[in-house]
């Protein structure tokens, strides 16, 4: 079986014959060079996000400007708007400034939600289609839903949190014109090529606990997944964080795939009792990034045991935050090591 059909055989809810391993496209330099290619032959496979649909904005002007401060460069874009003006800043990378500070700062971004449109676009998909092809599978990327978009995004964590708990009204607005945009862009996805709908959420339930999860993310995968499902598609979250905390509502989600997936320390908690909670959902599982750096033998075991607490039906594992440093020692090994699982 190529790379891609043992992914696919995963990702579908069966049983591989051997459990596969991928890392993202945007991970490798250059994947026709012989570093690469070693472990392509050994069986990795690769994996990347097509952008699928565009959104077209009206009303709306930026303005972005690029400061340097000693040894650091802030690039500040400030969106104008009808209604009022926003800004966010980066520095050297870093999220420094978010739009969300106030209010009406909601105000303005609800009123571009709400002027904003959705076209399809397929230019991205093909192009990866002819990259990819057997090595692995496309997910559609898909963005985050409204309440994570928020919180990561646009206001920040912190901001998020503190609005949540003063229920203020502009959050709820906002979150109300980005739902509707989301419809819109699910039914523009739905329409268009590809299988795997990827959420971006980068959940971690400290953000969110059981209420919040309940009331925000779960009406909104219990209204797009069946009619993704309709369309022939299936959904996966990212959720590389800590899980217990909502891990019941997380049952109830009709999800078919969790993506990277985490063990602790990174996560909170271990395969099999995700399996026991979730026996009904694929898991494509993050490896710690700490098992990179183990000695052969030790790195080798712990896959196993990996395999051994997850179950080896609906099970593929990637490398999905980083590329860890050790990368062209460890993933040997781990390959070997997956290859031997169930023989």
């Amino acid at each position: 079986m190529t790379t891609r059909a043992l992914l696919e055989t995963a990702l579908e809810g069966g049983t591989p014959d051997i459990t596969p391993f991928i890392t993202y496209l945007c991970f490798v330099d250059d994947l026709k060079s012989a570093r690469w290619q070693r472990l392509i032959e050994k069986g990795l496979g690769v994996c990347e996000g097509a952008v699928t649909f565009r959104l077209v904005e009206h009303g709306v002007k930026n303005e972005f400007e690029e400061r340097k401060e000693g040894n650091v460069t802030h690039r500040i874009l400030t969106r104008h708007t009808p209604v009022g003006s926003i800004r966010q800043v980066d520095s050297d990378g870093w999220r420094t400034e978010y739009f969300i500070k106030t209010p009406q700062d909601c105000a303005v971004l609800r009123w571009i939600a709400e002027h904003t449109e959705v076209a399809p676009t397929r230019e991205g998909y093909d192009k990866l289609a002819e990259t990819i092809g057997d090595l692995g599978v496309i997910t559609l990327y898909a963005g985050r839903t409204p309440a994570m978009d928020i919180c990561i995004n646009l206001a920040g964590t912190e901001q998020f949190c503190v609005d949540l708990a003063l229920e203020e009204p502009e959050l709820f607005a906002l979150y109300d014109a980005m739902r509707k945009l989301f419809r819109e862009q699910m039914r523009v996805i739905a329409a268009g090529p590809g299988r795997y709908v990827r959420w971006l959420e980068n959940l971690s339930a400290e953000t969110l606990g059981p209420k919040h999860y309940a009331n925000l993310l779960l009406p909104v995968y219990r209204e797009q997944a069946p009619l993704l499902a309709a369309a022939g598609k299936r959904t996966l979250v990212h959720y590389d964080g800590r899980l217990r905390a909502v891990a019941g509502e997380i049952a109830e989600a009709p999800l078919n795939i969790i993506e990277s997936l985490t063990e602790p320390p990174e996560g909170d908690m271990r395969y099999d009792e995700c399996r026991a909670l979730w026996p009904d959902k694929v898991f494509w599982a993050n490896l710690n990034l700490s098992v990179y750096a183990m000695p052969p033998a030790q790195l080798r075991d712990e896959i196993i045991a990996k395999c051994a607490r997850a179950g080896r039906r609906s099970l593929a594992f990637e490398i999905a935050e980083e590329l860890p440093s050790q990368w062209e020692t460890a993933i040997p090994v781990i390959l070997d090591a997956l290859r031997t699982v169930g023989k």
